[in-house]
This record gives structure tokens, C-alpha cells and sequence, in this order.
């Protein structure tokens, strides 16, 4: 197999895999040797129920950590022989719920197990009591929380569990009670403003991930969530994880709104075994076409995808933009960053004609933005793009990499080498070493390999801080029927700073190509006030056409950048791909 071509421009790497690593990579899969560290559990060990909150959490987390994996018990029949259709016959009773109907500002709901929801989760709520104590109580699953249509038979649903749950509840000044936030599936989780719907997700941590190998996936094994004052805003949630690798604590606070709902994640991660690759507020969502890349001929929607860029903020001023490009095969983009101060999938075209779909209203589904409680310095931004079968599978995922010797600690127990606290970042702090059990049976703590911080934010369009430089909200990439000619490319900007610039003073176009030459510029002013770049792109002598351009763009103006910089991975040919019948079908 031909090793993946790695390319660098600017801090910015590009990685291209053959069509043989497309068959080896997966998304979903577990593949991965560990070394457990086996200790006996001492005699206070923190149990699911004792929980009450995020230091308990973690106290249980860490001694987990020194124990070993146990995988959750398999999905029983008939769960396990379901098919989509049996799964949607099932319905939750929202009568049911806990909480409901008690004047609080939210309640919850669960999944139910079964199809592909195999994960098994234990469910607790912290409920106050006169001692100030919260009072740990579970939510046990019943058949009667749920409708079941024919053919299926609540009496023959076996005691299975929780997949899963959802916060319930109206958004500020809004009558109509809607979903909110959910957990549901290994460590996945998504969340909506009033304004938006579902899209894409976040997950709290990634493993291995866009490697030469099967990804290992850490799940949220339980959750305990705090009821709310009457009067309350927010609601809090701690979530236990548990993989192979590792064991974290985590805690979020939800805070919705119409405009913006906000989700503030702490976690405490204690590894089992050091992780080969760890990666932090990872993203997923989907793009199947869009600007840029034509759909199937008998689809006449003009774009199909949650998300239609990623942007990275790496100071005040600063913005990247990434238009997504659907290869034939995997790609990774890698961009390295000294101080970050965001990042997320955007969803930046509202526009209801953009997508002409009046179903799965893709001109509402949000964009999820990253922001740590303090910049993350000295690591990369990855993008793993895939070529995926249908709009109903992620074929997008976005991360962050802290420097390896740090998202990488040392396991061993070393009294000397005291864990390493990050009083300049706060926001992500790594240990140097673990501390563990004692044989003699001591009780030191064990403190965590990696601690960090961040908010997931989920609103319409563009982080509002983002609203003076000029953003790239539209693209075309014309491919001539000669070779020999260049590929036409049109980029229009638009915002605030570059309305004021004059059509006879047009800014400057700071450029750079790998693996290919821009051969013409033109850059004109709209009525508007926009301003729409063309340009040609060859290929470079040693591109045969085997690897697509990476470009590099950004407007300048009296040596300030008006525009952020935009990025964007040119395939030298049409992409081609085989659509599943859906997409291809003669109506």
C-alpha cells in the first residue's frame, strides 16, 4: 500500500491516503493492545451510587482507572435483532418523564436500547435534601415509559437499560416544551439553540483517531443529573467515561438559549494506558455536496450538509476558514497552532434555497463552536474528512491535538516527579505523572493524566465575535474539458471592513498553492459592497493529477488583513462516487 503523502504550507499539513487505506480506516471499530494496571479495590471505593458530585466523580474515575476494563454486557434479543423500523416503532411517553409536570424548567427523558443503540448506560439523579446533601437517586428503565407499536409486545422487551437521555424543556420566553441537549451512543452528544435544530455533534474525547488502525471509542457508562431550582437557568450533569485506554470524569452545565444555548465541560481523564493519539472537544457532522462539488444527477438539491467549513481562531483578528471538499478517498488536514482561541463546524449559509429541502431543513441545523476556558498553546487542529455513503452517516470529524508529550503522560508510579499543574493555562492542565494505589494498600490520590476545560456553544451561523473581517460565504470550481486549461475558482467575501474599501482601491490577494499554481487573480467589488476573487489553479509539474492543491488565500489592505484566511483542498478532477439508490433512482 502507498504510505499517505504528507504536505506542510504555513503550519498546515495535508495528509492523502490511497484507496487501500479507505478500506482499512473506519470510524466505528475497536482495535487496540493495553496494559492494565490491576489493583484490588480498597475498601472505601466510590460505587455508581455514591456519587454526588464532580470530586466524588472523579474519585471514582481515577480508582476505576487502576482497575480493568470490563466491556458493558451485550445487546440481548430481541433488541439486538431489530431493525430501523422496529426501533421507530418505539416511543417514548413524555408524560413520563422524571420531572415532568413538577414546574421545573426542564425534565428528562430516555432511549431505549436496541437496532444500532447497544450502549448501556445507568441513569441517576442528585435531588436536594434538608442536610444540603444531594441524594443520589436511579432512574430504573420500565416498558411503560415507552409506546411500542405492532408487531412488537411490551411484554416481551427484556429488562435491558438506558441507551441514553435528553434534556426536555421550553427555551426562555417560549411556551412549546422542545429537546435540548442528548447523549446517546459511546461518548456523542448534541445540542440545539431555539433558533436551530439538531445537527452536528460534539463527543468528549476521541482515541487513535485518522490513524493506521481502528479507532477506539470511549463511552459515558453512567450520568447523574441535578435537578434544578424552579427557578434555574441551567441544569448540571456529570458523566462517567470508560474505555480500554482510560477512565474520565466529566462534568457539563447546559445553559439554552434561542440565539445561543451553551453547554461548559470540565473533565478529569485518568489513563489505563497511555493513549498512541488523544483528542480533545472532537466534532463530527456531515457533508455530501455542496459549493464546490455537484450532487448526484437525479438529486436536484443544490447542497446537502450540516456543516459547510471549519474555523479556527488563533488570537483576537485572527480566523481560518476551511471550505469542506469531498474527496474519493480519506483526507487529513493538519494545522498547527501556537494559541487557540476556537474552532468549530460551521453551518454559515442560512439560506433556505442554498439546500431546497423542505424535510431535513439543513438551512437550520446549527453550528457547534469550541472555546477553552483559556487558548489551548502549542497544538494542532486536525480534520478528518471521508468520503461517506449517504447524508445520514457523519462523515466529518474536527479535533484537537495538545503537544504529545503532554496529552501523553507518564504511567508509571514515580514518587519524585510531582504532577505537572499549569497555572498559566488553567484551562488545560496535563499531568506528568500518575499516582497510583500502593501495594501496601496507601491511599495516596491518584491525580489525572489530563485535565481540561471548554465551552461547546450551538447557534446559527458565524460565532458573533466574527464580524469584522470578510468571510468567504460562497464558492464554485469550474473544471474546463482541456487538460491543459486551469481550473476556474470563484470565492465571494463579504463583512463589515470590506464594504468600506472603494472598487478603485481593491485590496491586495496574499496567495500560496502546494501542489499547484494560481496562474490569474481577478478580485471585483459587488453593488453590494462584496468582493468575488477568480483565479486559475494548475497543476504543479509534479502533480500528475494524483493529489489535489492545497490553496491559501487572504485579503489584504494597507498590510491589514481584511478577510480571514481562506483554505481549501482542490481535487484536479470531479470526485466520483457511488450513491446508494436513494440518491440514483428514476422517480
Amino acid at each position: 500500500m502507498r504510505p499517505p503523502i504528507l504536505h506542510e504550507f504555513n503550519g498546515t499539513k495535508c495528509m492523502y491516503f490511497d484507496a487501500c487505506f479507505a478500506r482499512l480506516f473506519s470510524f466505528s471499530g475497536l482495535a487496540v493492545s493495553v496494559a492494565l494496571l490491576i489493583t484490588a479495590p480498597a475498601a472505601n471505593a466510590v460505587d455508581l451510587i455514591d456519587v454526588r458530585d464532580f470530586e466524588s466523580l472523579s474519585q471514582l474515575a481515577a480508582e476505576r482507572s487502576q482497575q480493568e476494563y470490563e466491556p458493558a454486557p451485550e445487546l440481548p434479543e430481541p433488541l439486538a435483532s431489530w431493525q430501523y423500523d422496529d426501533y421507530m416503532k418505539v416511543k417514548y411517553r413524555s408524560e413520563r418523564a422524571t420531572w415532568f409536570d413538577q414546574g421545573l424548567p426542564f425534565w428528562l427523558e430516555t432511549f431505549h436500547r436496541g437496532f444500532v443503540q447497544t450502549d448501556l448506560v445507568e441513569l441517576f439523579t442528585l435531588n436536594p435534601s434538608p442536610s444540603g446533601d444531594p441524594i443520589s437517586q436511579r432512574i430504573a428503565f420500565n416498558t411503560n415509559d415507552f409506546s411500542y407499536d405492532a408487531p412488537l409486545n411490551a411484554d416481551e422487551i427484556p429488562p435491558a437499560g438506558h441507551a441514553g437521555f435528553r434534556v426536555v424543556g421550553p427555551f426562555p420566553n417560549r411556551p412549546d416544551a422542545q429537546e435540548m441537549l442528548s447523549f446517546i451512543g459511546s461518548s456523542y452528544f448534541r445540542g440545539r439553540s431555539g433558533d436551530t435544530i439538531y445537527g452536528a455533534s460534539a463527543r468528549g474525547l476521541a482515541i487513535n483517531i485518522a490513524m493506521m488502525q481502528e479507532e477506539e471509542f470511549p463511552d459515558f457508562r453512567a450520568f447523574w443529573i441535578q435537578m434544578p431550582a424552579a427557578d434555574s437557568d441551567q441544569i448540571a450533569i456529570l458523566a462517567f467515561m470508560d474505555s480500554p485506554s482510560l477512565t474520565g470524569a466529566y462534568r457539563f452545565r447546559l445553559i439554552p438559549g434561542n440565539a445561543v444555548t451553551r453547554v461548559k465541560v470540565q473533565a478529569n481523564v485518568y489513563y489505563r494506558d497511555r493513549p498512541e493519539k488523544i483528542a480533545l472537544a472532537p466534532l463530527t457532522s456531515m457533508w455530501m455536496w455542496g459549493d464546490g462539488l455537484k450532487g448526484p444527477p437525479k438529486d436536484k438539491r443544490p447542497s446537502v450538509h450540516d456543516s459547510d467549513g471549519m474555523l479556527i481562531q488563533t488570537g483576537p483578528n485572527e480566523w481560518r476558514w476551511r471550505a469542506f471538499a469531498r474527496q474519493s478517498y480519506p483526507s487529513v488536514t493538519s494545522t498547527e497552532v501556537e494559541s487557540l482561541h476556537g474552532f468549530g463546524l460551521i453551518q454559515r449559509n442560512r439560506a433556505f434555497y442554498h439546500y431546497d429541502d423542505h424535510n431535513a431543513r439543513y438551512d437550520k441545523r446549527p453550528s457547534v463552536w469550541i472555546k477553552p476556558d483559556t487558548p489551548w498553546p502549542n497544538g494542532r487542529i486536525e480534520l478528518l474528512e471521508l468520503p461517506g455513503a449517504h447524508e445520514g452517516i457523519d462523515n466529518l470529524a474536527a479535533y484537537w491535538l495538545p503537544p504529545k508529550d503532554e496529552s501523553a503522560g507518564d504511567q508509571s508510579a514515580n514518587d519524585t516527579d510531582p504532577p505537572l499543574e499549569s497555572v498559566a493555562n488553567p484551562g488545560l492542565a496535563v499531568a506528568a505523572s500518575d499516582i497510583v494505589s500502593k501495594p501496601d494498600g496507601s491511599t495516596e490520590p491518584i491525580q489525572p493524566s489530563l485535565e481540561f476545560a471548554y465551552e461547546v456553544s450551538f447557534f446559527a451561523g458565524d460565532p458573533p465575535e466574527h464580524n469584522v473581517l470578510g468571510r468567504a460565504t460562497n464558492l464554485s470550481v469550474t473544471r474546463p474539458e482541456d487538460d491543459d486549461e486551469p481550473i476556474e475558482m470563484e470565492i465571494r467575501f463579504a463583512g463589515p471592513v470590506l464594504r468600506g474599501l472603494p472598487a478603485d482601491h481593491p485590496p491586495s490577494i496574499q496567495s500560496s498553492a502546494i501542489a499547484g499554481e494560481i496562474c490569474e487573480k481577478e478580485l471585483k467589488r459587488t453593488d453590494e459592497g462584496d468582493w468575488i476573487l477568480r483565479l486559475g489553479v494548475t497543476l504543479a509539474e509534479d502533480n500528475s493529477g494524483e493529489r489535489p492543491v492545497e490553496l491559501s488565500l487572504q485579503l489584504i489592505s494597507e498590510d491589514q488583513p481584511v478577510s480571514e484566511t481562506f483554505g481549501y483542498l482542490l481535487p484536479p478532477t470531479e470526485p466520483e462516487f457511488v450513491y446508494p439508490a436513494v440518491y440514483t433512482r428514476q422517480e
